[in-house]
C-alpha cells in the first residue's frame, strides 16, 4: 500500500471528474460535523468486478486472494470490496420476479485505488496497492503511477455543475390501500404472528434520456445531507443514497457496532417548538417500544458471531437530528469471535432488523406479501469490506434507484400494535419530503 497525503480539495469536483468512465463509487459522508461523518471515499478504476450472483463466500475468497499492505495512521478504508447488497440477497421469505436470475443481488467491485478525505483534519489521502488485473501481489511502480495520475487530475478540476433535476413522482400504492395494508399488519400483530414490521410505499418517476444520476445525487445530498450517503452506477442500474443509518461496522480488531434507527418526528424552524418536538419523541411510548424491539433483535443477531457476554447496548433511544426530522438511534456493540470475520457478521445481521421487523423471518414474509414488489436496493446495504478485515455498511433508506427509464423512491415506517395508520402514512411522506425537494414534484393519489 502506497499513499500521499495532501490538503483536501473540493471533493465534489473530483467526484464530478470521475463520474463517467471510471466506475466511480462515492461513499460520501455528506453531513458535515456528524460524529460518524469523518471520512468520505472516492473509489475508481476497479481491478475486478464480482458476478451479481456471488455469495458471501465468493466475496471472502476474492478479498483474501489479495495481499495488501497497510498504512497505520491512514483512514479506516484503504481498498477492498465496495458495493451493495439488494434487500433480497438473504432470500428469506422473498421471491424476486423482476430478474431472470433470482440470485443476482450482489453488486461489488474490487478497488485498489482510493481517494479518502478526512473531514476533521481537512486532509486528502491518495492510496493504491498497485494491483494489476489478474495479479494478487502489490506493485509499487503501478501504485505510484496511479497516485501521480490523480495528483495531476487534482490540478485540473472541472467547472462545478449546477444540477437541475425535475422528476414528476407518483405513488405506486394509493393512500387507501396503504392504510388497508397497515391495518392488516396490526391484525397480524394482534394475532401473535409478529411484534413489528417495517412497511413501505414506493414512488416512481419517468426518466428522460438526459437524466444524469450523478447530478440527481448532488441534488439530494444538498437537500438531505447524511453521514452514510453513497452513489454509483452498476451496469444498467444507478444508486443515489442519502442514508442516515449504519447497519454494521467492524474494525480490524473485531469490535462491531450496529446503530438501528427507529422512531421519527418532524423538525421545526422555531427553536422552542423544535425542543418540544424532541421531547415528545424521547417520551413517545410507541417510538421507544419500536426501537427497543429492534435492539433486542440485533442483540440476538450479533450474538451469533460475537464472543459470549460481549454484546452490550451502549446507547438506547438517543436522539439524532437530520434534515427535516429527528430520530431515535441505539447502539449495539460486540466483539466478533476469533473464528468469524466481517462476512460472517454481515450474514448474521442482514437485512437490518430496523427495516424488517421482529421476528425477522415472519415479518419479511408479511412485507413481501403486502408490498407486492421486490425492494431491490431499498433496505439493502452499501459499503465496503476492507483488505484489513474491517467493514462498514449503511442501510439503503432515503435512496433513489435508477433502472432504465424509471426512477424509484421507497419510504417506510415501523408498524407496531400502537400504530395509527394515518400517522404512519404521514411519517413516510415526512421521510420522502427532502428527496422530493431535491428532485422535483410529487402527485399523490
Amino acid at each position: 500500500m502506497w499513499a500521499v497525503q495532501i490538503p483536501a480539495v473540493h471533493l465534489q469536483l473530483l467526484a464530478q471528474k470521475y463520474s463517467t468512465g471510471r466506475d466511480l463509487i462515492w461513499l460520501d459522508s455528506s453531513s458535515k460535523g456528524h460524529p460518524f461523518g469523518r471520512y468520505s471515499y472516492l473509489c475508481i478504476d476497479p481491478i475486478e468486478s464480482i458476478p451479481a450472483s456471488a455469495q458471501i463466500e465468493d466475496l471472502r475468497q476474492t478479498l483474501n486472494h489479495h495481499s495488501a499492505l497497510w498504512i497505520d495512521d491512514g483512514p479506516p478504508f484503504q481498498g477492498g470490496l465496495v458495493g451493495f447488497f439488494d434487500y433480497e440477497f438473504s432470500g428469506i421469505g422473498i421471491k424476486d420476479t423482476t430478474q431472470s436470475n433470482d440470485g443476482a443481488h450482489c453488486h461489488f467491485r474490487l478497488y485498489d485505488t482510493i481517494i479518502a478525505v478526512d473531514h476533521d483534519t481537512d486532509l486528502l489521502w491518495i492510496i493504491s496497492s498497485g494491483f494489476k488485473r489478474g495479479s494478487r501481489e502489490p506493485c509499487r511502480a503501478t501504485a505510484q503511477m496511479r497516485i501521480n495520475a490523480i495528483k495531476s487530475d487534482i490540478l485540473n478540476l472541472p467547472v462545478p455543475v449546477a444540477p437541475s433535476i425535475n422528476l414528476n413522482w407518483e405513488n405506486v400504492i394509493t393512500k387507501e390501500n396503504y392504510l388497508k395494508a397497515v391495518r392488516q399488519i396490526i391484525d397480524f400483530i394482534g394475532e401473535g404472528d409478529i411484534y413489528q414490521a417495517n412497511f413501505s410505499q414506493a414512488f416512481t418517476a419517468n426518466l428522460s434520456s438526459i437524466t444524469d444520476i450523478f447530478h440527481a445525487y448532488l441534488s439530494i445530498r444538498k437537500s438531505n445531507p447524511s453521514p452514510f450517503s453513497a452513489c454509483g452506477n452498476f451496469g444498467d442500474r444507478g444508486i443515489a443514497c442519502t442514508s442516515p443509518e449504519r447497519l454494521i461496522t467492524v474494525d480490524s480488531h473485531g469490535i462491531a457496532e450496529a446503530r438501528p434507527i427507529k422512531g421519527t418526528i418532524k423538525r421545526s424552524a422555531h427553536f422552542d417548538l423544535d425542543q418540544r418536538l424532541k421531547q415528545r419523541l424521547l417520551m413517545s411510548e410507541k417510538d421507544r417500544a419500536e426501537n427497543i424491539m429492534i435492539v433486542d433483535l440485533l442483540r440476538n443477531d450479533l450474538s451469533k458471531v460475537c464472543k459470549p457476554h460481549t454484546v452490550t447496548v451502549k446507547e438506547l433511544c438517543s436522539l439524532e437530528s437530520y434534515a427535516g426530522l429527528h430520530q431515535l438511534t441505539s447502539s449495539v456493540q460486540g466483539e466478533v469471535n476469533d473464528d468469524y470475520d466481517a462476512f460472517d457478521l454481515m450474514s448474521a445481521v442482514f437485512p437490518g432488523g430496523s427495516v424488517t421487523g421482529a421476528p425477522k423471518r415472519r415479518s419479511m414474509e408479511i412485507i413481501n406479501q403486502l408490498e407486492q414488489q421486490p425492494r431491490r436496493a431499498f433496505c439493502g446495504s452499501m459499503g465496503y469490506f476492507g483488505f484489513n478485515g474491517a467493514a462498514d455498511f449503511n442501510i439503503m433508506i432515503r435512496t433513489i434507484q435508477f433502472d432504465g427509464t424509471r426512477a424509484r423512491l421507497d419510504v417506510g415506517s415501523g408498524i407496531t400494535a400502537l400504530s395509527d395508520p394515518e400517522d404512519e402514512y404521514l411519517e413516510t411522506l415526512l421521510k420522502a419530503h427532502k428527496i422530493f425537494n431535491g428532485t422535483g414534484e410529487v402527485m399523490i393519489t
